[in-house]
């Protein structure tokens, strides 16, 4: 059994939503712990805290897993499908749905706290911040929402729909949308710092590092952009469009393309450092750890490769997901595939 884990308590493992872990994992997981068959698919990550392994389904439902076993400790059912990757602060446990609410469920009794409502349904994962929860919604709507009560801070209303994840910092909450712009709001009033305006759709949730706001997007390019500006610094043409949030760890910024490479790229300017194999669609966002970046791939599962070289180190095939990124500690790896399996290895 696994006896160090690293607590992962939202999408790309904390909130700095860099996708970096201390976890060093060279070999293969060629042991299975356990898996269990969820009755409806998985398009969220899940997420690990305490031993306890939190994951939604399309079914509407939250599942608490035992990580030693596998075993269900609580099951919450929402009023309708969930594609957002929940966020833990506290004891509480966030996620959005697609009847427009954001949900607080207490992460040892699995009992909901509040429920904030809204309009569009929400596929990104809540963004926590001090004592605010920020979100937003496939109707254009970003908010601002109190952490222990649900009550409403503040809301805007923008153009296309909001599926990128937000980054909070000290001052601004940065995110994207199908609109082709990437904002930087003021976290606690709501209004523009600076709007960068891409030339189609930004999906992916932006990493922020040495300041830099780090995001791909549909117009085949990458951008590192100046995070009190939103100048451009740096950027990189690809051969497709962009979904893949980027991590960021050692000096380096990884992401996958639409066409089929994962890329290493140095932080301060931006210079190619190594891309892989080709492997066709990559869309999820990778995870990079002190030896390996391991990413979920739509053809050939869960892949790792060696973060100097590129070369890819091991491959373990349980089946495709789009979306979905693993969790790496030192002696287990988690994962939860499109069909609704989720599986422990080591």
């Amino acid at each position: 059994m696994p006896q160090q884990e690293t607590n992962w308590v939202t999408l790309l493992a904390s909130n700095d939503r860099r996708g970096g872990t201390s976890a060093a994992r060279v070999k293969a997981p060629n042991e299975l712990i356990w898996k269990v068959e969820l009755a409806d698919a998985v398009r969220s990550s899940p997420i690990l805290r305490d031993g306890v392994i939190y994951v939604t389904s399309r079914n509407g439902r939250l599942y608490a897993l035992d990580s030693r076993t596998g075993r269900e400790r609580w099951v919450f059912q929402a009023a309708a499908a969930v594609d957002s990757t929940p966020s833990i602060s506290g004891d509480l446990i966030f996620f959005g749905c697609d009847d427009g609410a954001v949900y607080a469920v207490d992460r040892t009794s699995g009992r909901m706290r509040w429920k904030a409502e809204g309009a569009g349904p929400i596929w990104t994962s809540p963004t926590i911040h001090n004592d605010s929860v920020y979100v937003g919604s496939t109707d254009g709507t970003f908010k601002a929402i109190e952490l222990t009560t649900g009550k409403p801070r503040w809301s805007r209303q923008l153009e296309g729909q909001i599926c990128s994840t937000a980054y909070a910092a000290d001052r601004l909450v940065y995110f994207g949308s199908s609109n082709g712009r990437i904002y930087a709001l003021d976290l606690t009033s709501g209004k523009d710092a600076w709007v960068h305006q891409a030339g189609d759709g930004v999906t992916a949730s932006p990493a922020v590092a040495d300041g830099l706001v780090l995001a791909g997007s549909e117009d085949f390019v990458f951008y590192a952009l100046d995070a009190e500006s939103g100048k451009v610094r740096w950027k990189l043409d690809t051969d497709l469009g962009i979904y893949s949030s980027a991590a960021v760890a050692g000096g380096k910024v990884f992401f996958g393309g639409k066409d089929g490479y994962l890329y290493a790229l140095n932080l301060a300017d931006g210079r190619t450092l190594w891309k892989s194999e080709p492997l066709r669609t990559l869309t999820a966002p990778p995870v990079a750890g002190e030896t390996v970046v391991c990413m979920q791939t739509f053809y050939g599962g869960m892949q790792a490769f060696d973060v100097g070289t590129g070369k890819r180190l091991w491959r373990a095939n349980l089946g495709g997901s789009l979306q979905s990124t693993p969790i790496l500690t030192e002696d287990a790896v988690y994962l939860a595939t499109y069909p609704g399996v989720v599986y422990a290895l080591r």
